[in-house]
């Protein structure tokens, strides 16, 4: 599923977070949080904190405060988010020399997990229907600009309706489900699963998945024109490419020299 989609500037999950060195160690009550993930949508900016050791992962923005840390700025450059607590100023920043590893090995209850939380049945069969609907029109289109002559044009589409009823019955979400889950546990770590499940249980998460839709379509009335136009390229191709074809030989039947006459037959 490309859950092509909103403009990331970044979205990077870890498992550590690089922190300045305190002469002595650091009371686990005080400890800075780990930096999860980056998500820049624009102007808006949200990080994905979690405390060392801890299972909950929070999005917050510059100037909100996570566990007692505020959030005082970001330098994408590096990847650097600077957080302060009772006078305290620590950089932590993006790593992934946890990420992938066998420990975190990720498993479909976490990737139904991020389902669950982006409406995955009621997403995906949007987008399909909305697929569905576009290749029936550029089939429409397809027919109204290269029309037969025999005026079948309405069975003709009505059989193309027909196939991509039967195509599309087979792409139900709910048939799929356990399948992709499986393809996100395959691909995504632990970590990596578990900050998708925060950030789509966010505002800006559910816009995501609500909006996809309407954002596919919106896609695709850009591309489908140029599409159409690549497609009556190619058209043309295939007729040059014949008409080349059937040149070559003529030419090469004009060349060939007339056959000699047969040889009389003995005793003749």
């Amino acid at each position: 599923m490309k859950l092509a989609h909103l403009r990331f500037a970044a979205l990077a999950f870890a498992a550590l977070a690089a922190f300045a060195a305190e002469p002595a160690p650091t009371p686990a009550s005080d400890a800075p949080p780990e930096l999860r993930g980056v998500l820049i949508s624009g102007a808006d900016q949200r990080f994905a904190l979690t405390l060392p050791g801890g299972a909950r992962t929070a999005w917050a923005g510059i100037g909100e405060s996570f566990e007692g840390w505020k959030l005082a700025s970001y330098n994408q450059a590096d990847e650097t988010l600077v957080v302060k607590k009772n006078g305290q100023e620590v950089s932590v920043r993006l790593a992934s020399s946890k990420v992938g590893t066998a420990d975190n090995k990720a498993t479909i209850a976490d990737a139904e997990e991020v389902f669950r939380k982006m409406n995955f049945d009621e997403m995906l069969g949007k987008l399909m229907d909305q697929q569905k609907k576009n290749s029936l029109n550029m089939v429409r289109q397809m027919f109204a600009r290269n029309a037969p002559k025999d005026g079948s044009q309405d069975d003709r589409m009505a059989l193309q309706t027909k196939i991509m009823d039967v195509m599309f019955a087979e792409l139900k979400p709910e048939a799929m489900r356990t399948d992709i889950a499986k393809a996100y546990s395959d691909v995504f770590t632990k970590d990596e699963l578990a900050g998708l499940a925060d950030f789509y249980g966010t505002p800006a998460g559910q816009a995501l998945t609500s909006k996809q839709p309407e954002l596919q379509q919106k896609m695709m009335e850009i591309m489908q024109p140029r599409l159409m136009a690549g497609m009556q390229k190619a058209q043309q191709l295939q007729q040059e490419f014949a008409q080349q074809q059937q040149a070559k030989q003529q030419a090469q039947q004009e060349a060939a020299p007339a056959a000699a006459p047969a040889a009389p037959a003995p005793g003749q």
